[in-house]
């Protein structure tokens, strides 16, 4: 892994508890809010401008537009307790193969703006090979519902436990076809009134760091609601696969950790999910759980939104032009033989020099072009050169822990003036 901080076998249960109790509680969070209500979708956060959310979190117009009449509104915390506000969201863009009955590609990117508070980045984990563990985290607000901000209640996290991959496979096909982007899990946290609510995140754990991972996308139940089940399969989303198309979208760096410097994360933006045929064989859950009840799938009348076209017809008018020629005979001198003999002689001069100067002319543009060719050749070499040591290409900037750990509290959010590892995309 490129780290030898990495802990024996023997010790991980011990540093892993204790990670479970503290490391949590330096990261900035944050959950959706729709309507001045609090949900239960979490956003992982990118710097204090943007951030991914479950695409099943939003609501959709008819025409399969994000309906933003919702007033959606991100809130914020700079750890457990502190919140840094409540900033509202003014363009949310799911991904354009996001499925509303599959729940594949279940992502979507938020634009809000809490630069006035103060500029950070935050880091996605990008190389599950790097965990030594995963954190599945819920983060809760107490409601008041009245018009001050409401607190922030402390956050539930509980280690990976248990391998429940075949179970998962067999009760989604959508996660038997996408096992590199989709995480899953048996665990739930209970609520007041004893129905299961699943975590809404995963954060990725290569001591002392810890980064977000995975968004909660869906559930499949075996039995009738979350408050009455025989089992319960949570489905995660891996952010990995879409850190290029979310720096596309939002034309901003996406900072991911990993602990291996080899590691090379995908850079298509046009990266999607396998959709299968089969069908899960439970009940389908998902988006905002909020109220503690199954929440139906979002309407499949279209899987991506389909903007409308207009057909534009461009009337070409021809004007033909009707010239009347006029026969005239103009009026005639005798020539001499010596004045023709001249006038050639002048015609001759006349094209030798156009000649020379047409001549002279690409002599200088063929010079021109050698020069910028070597100079386009130059730049091209080094372009290459750069490229050849840059493995985090397009919309992505990699810190990783090979080079030294960050300096915030070994925690992976940080001021964006300050250079851990690497600070801006491409710098070394």
């Amino acid at each position: 892994m490129g780290d030898t901080d990495v802990p024996a076998a023997g010790q991980q249960r011990k540093l892993v508890k204790r990670l479970a109790t503290t490391a949590i509680t330096g990261q900035k969070g944050a959950i959706l809010f729709s309507n001045g209500k609090p949900t239960s979708c979490e956003v992982a956060l990118v710097s204090n401008l943007y951030g991914y959310v479950a695409a099943n979190c939003l609501s959709y117009a008819p025409d399969g537009s994000v309906d933003m009449t919702k007033n959606y509104q991100v809130m914020i915390s700079d750890g457990t307790t502190t919140s840094l506000g409540m900033f509202g969201v003014y363009s949310a863009t799911p991904h354009f193969k996001y499925d509303h009955t599959s729940f594949a590609n279940n992502v979507a990117m938020l634009k809000f703006n809490a630069g006035g508070t103060r500029q950070w980045k935050n880091y996605i984990g990008a190389n599950r090979s790097d965990w030594s563990s995963k954190f599945y985290v819920s983060r809760a607000v107490a409601n008041t519902g009245g018009s001050s901000m409401p607190a922030w209640l402390p956050t539930q996290a509980v280690l990976d436990a248990g391998d429940v991959t075949s179970q998962c496979a067999s009760a989604s096909p959508l996660f038997a076809s996408n096992m590199n982007d989709l995480l899953c899990t048996a665990q739930v946290t209970t609520t007041a009134s004893a129905c299961a609510l699943p975590y809404s995140s995963i954060y990725g754990i290569h001591d002392p760091n810890l980064a977000i991972a995975a968004l909660y996308s869906h559930s499949v139940i075996i039995g009738d609601s979350l408050c009455k089940y025989t089992q319960i399969y949570n489905y995660y989303t891996v952010l990995s696969n879409y850190l290029e198309w979310g720096g596309d979208i939002v034309q901003s760096t996406i900072y991911l950790y990993v602990a291996d410097f080899t590691y090379i994360n995908n850079n298509n933006p046009n990266y999607s999910m396998v959709v299968p045929s089969g069908k899960p064989s439970g009940l389908v859950v998902g988006g905002d759980l909020s109220g503690n009840s199954p929440q139906p799938n979002q309407p499949s009348s279209s899987s991506s939104p389909t903007p409308s076209s207009s057909s534009t017809t461009s009337t070409s008018t021809s004007t033909s032009t009707s010239a009347t020629s006029t026969s005239s005979s103009p009026s005639s001198s005798p020539t001499s033989d010596a004045s023709a003999g001249q006038n050639t002689e002048k015609k001759g001069i006349n094209i030798g020099i156009i000649l020379l100067i047409v001549g002279l002319v690409l002599l200088v543009i063929a010079i021109i072009a050698y020069l910028l060719y070597r100079r386009y050749k130059k730049r091209k070499e080094q372009t290459t050169d750069l490229m050849a040591m840059d493995n985090h290409l397009g919309r992505q900037s990699v810190y990783s822990a090979t080079f030294g750990y960050n300096e915030n509290n070994n925690h992976l959010n940080a001021p964006i003036n300050t250079d851990n590892g690497y600070g801006s995309k491409g710098h070394y």
